[in-house]
């Protein structure tokens, strides 16, 4: 007579069972090289900024090169977290890692945050300026719901 098995034997003997890894689509690797080439043109940006490089400095009218240099640093700080964050999470978007959607998500959070201070303040009437900031959160969420996406769908790991 034949012994039924119990279920911790019968899960020992049944062969493991895999997911099978989801393959990237081709729209990451584009998407995710714009967003490193974008993000990375923040750094720059950032960097010219903070360090007054002139040929980048001179290009500017005088009402912006008064602007940025009338902002307290803890302005730069926080863009300095957008712009980083940003180029961080684009790269981990190439990579396929999941963890790029929280500093993606901290980026987005800095950028909205960098630009409401920057173009908040009493004297400032750059309007062209604060339709390319309007444009720069627009991107920053647009490239944030794509990792969202990728997320659920389980292509982020």
């Amino acid at each position: 007579m034949q012994q039924d098995l119990v279920f911790p034997e019968a899960v020992d003997l049944a062969p493991p069972v895999q997911k099978p890894a989801l393959k990237a689509p081709w729209h990451l690797f584009l998407i995710g090289a714009a967003a490193v080439l974008w993000n990375g043109l923040g750094v720059f940006d950032f960097l010219a900024t903070l360090t007054r490089f002139p040929p980048y400095i001179d290009s500017l009218p005088e009402g912006a090169r008064a602007l940025w240099a009338s902002l307290p640093p803890f302005v730069f700080g926080i863009w300095a977290l957008s712009v980083f964050s940003a180029v961080i999470g684009s790269a981990l978007l190439l990579k396929r890692r999941l963890l790029a959607l929280r500093f993606l998500a901290l980026s987005t959070t800095a950028t909205i945050f960098t630009m409401a201070l920057t173009y908040s303040r009493p004297g400032i009437d750059f309007q062209s300026e604060r339709v390319f900031a309007v444009c720069i959160i627009v991107v920053s969420l647009l490239i944030l719901n794509y990792a969202f996406d990728q997320a659920k769908r389980g292509i982020l790991r």
